[in-house]
């Protein structure tokens, strides 16, 4: 009989276990990370939709006052180079549960002669959250006198390009024949203001079907952009309309190709690549229609479809997209 007998050994980890352990977690964890991001956003991909959805039910609202469509901008006047006139992202926002923050606003001055306190503010329904938040950045204007503006990651349709204006005695532009246009305006000339305005495009405009117009996109924004700068400026004004307005398809003026995706360089270095609408959701842009219903639509979209999605009375049919 042992007086001192020996203890017993307790069961544990040899090194070797535990590193083999370490690694099966490690392994697991690079299985699973993946899937966490691509919930993650599915989720911001459905907000952005939601987004979108709303723009459009104010667009609608503003139709059931006003009898139009929201226009691109009240004005393209350009008396002033340095007045520009406000966007529809202005005078949209009481239909995005935004009154008193319109109330800021007079609408029939320029967007230069409203302070920095006014313009230099966000509105989170104007952004997509896979791209940024809503504060993150605002514009870096190197216009003078403009003040600094909030941002957006979203565009009116302006059509196909290249041009969606209206002149000096209303009549609109030939190649205008996107569901958001500018209004027909009348100016005070002393001081220079917008008198009075109306939008052109009513729900009976759109002949090709509400259900098959852009209305509303998500812009590109290049990853080599800064933001809050070049096509990432204030979206309240028309100062530079690639910030508030975009096209699609091919440009019947000039043949410019406003794709989805895949911006050869001499397009990049053409600028069109920030006149037209894309994302940064992987594989897909998102719209609102003239309907009121959002799409998702696939980068690899051709041109013809694109083109007939936007414009509102081509009379094309659409097919599958």
């Amino acid at each position: 009989m042992r007086l001192f007998p020996h203890p017993q050994r307790r069961p544990g980890f040899t090194l070797v276990e535990l590193l083999v352990v370490i690694a099966i977690i490690g392994v697991l964890v690079a299985l699973l990370l993946p899937a966490v991001q691509a919930a993650r956003e599915s989720a911001r991909r459905t907000q952005c939709a939601n987004h979108l959805k709303q723009l459009g039910l104010a667009a609608h609202n503003f139709t059931d006052i006003r009898g139009w469509l929201p226009p691109s901008r009240v004005s393209n006047d350009a008396t002033d180079a340095n007045q520009n006139w406000v966007t529809w992202a202005v005078i949209m926002l009481p239909f995005v549960e935004q009154q008193n923050y319109y109330n800021q606003w007079d609408v029939t001055k320029a967007y230069e002669l409203h302070p920095e306190t006014i313009t230099k503010q966000a509105v989170p329904v104007y952004f997509c959250p896979s791209r940024r938040r809503p504060t993150q950045a605002f514009s870096n204007e190197n216009t003078t006198p403009a003040p600094s503006g909030g941002l957006s990651d979203f565009a009116s349709c302006g059509g196909r390009g290249a041009n969606e204006g209206v002149n000096v005695n209303g009549v609109e532009n030939q190649y205008a024949h996107g569901a958001m246009i500018c209004a027909r305006w009348i100016m005070q000339p002393s001081p220079l203001r917008v008198a009075d305005w109306k939008g052109l495009i009513r729900i009976a405009s759109i002949t090709d079907g509400t259900s098959n117009t852009f209305l509303i996109g998500e812009k590109n924004v290049r990853r080599t952009t800064k933001f809050g700068s070049g096509e990432d400026r204030s979206i309240y004004t028309a100062g530079n309309l690639n910030n508030s307005r975009r096209f699609a398809g091919i440009d019947r003026k000039t043949g410019d190709e406003y794709k989805l995706d895949e911006y050869t360089a001499a397009q990049v270095a053409q600028g069109i690549d920030n006149q037209a609408f894309g994302s940064f959701h992987p594989g897909v842009v998102q719209f609102v229609l003239c309907d009121g219903s959002t799409r998702t639509v696939a980068r690899q979209t051709n041109l013809t479809i694109l083109g007939n999605l936007a414009e509102r009375d081509d009379g094309n049919a659409i097919g599958d997209f």
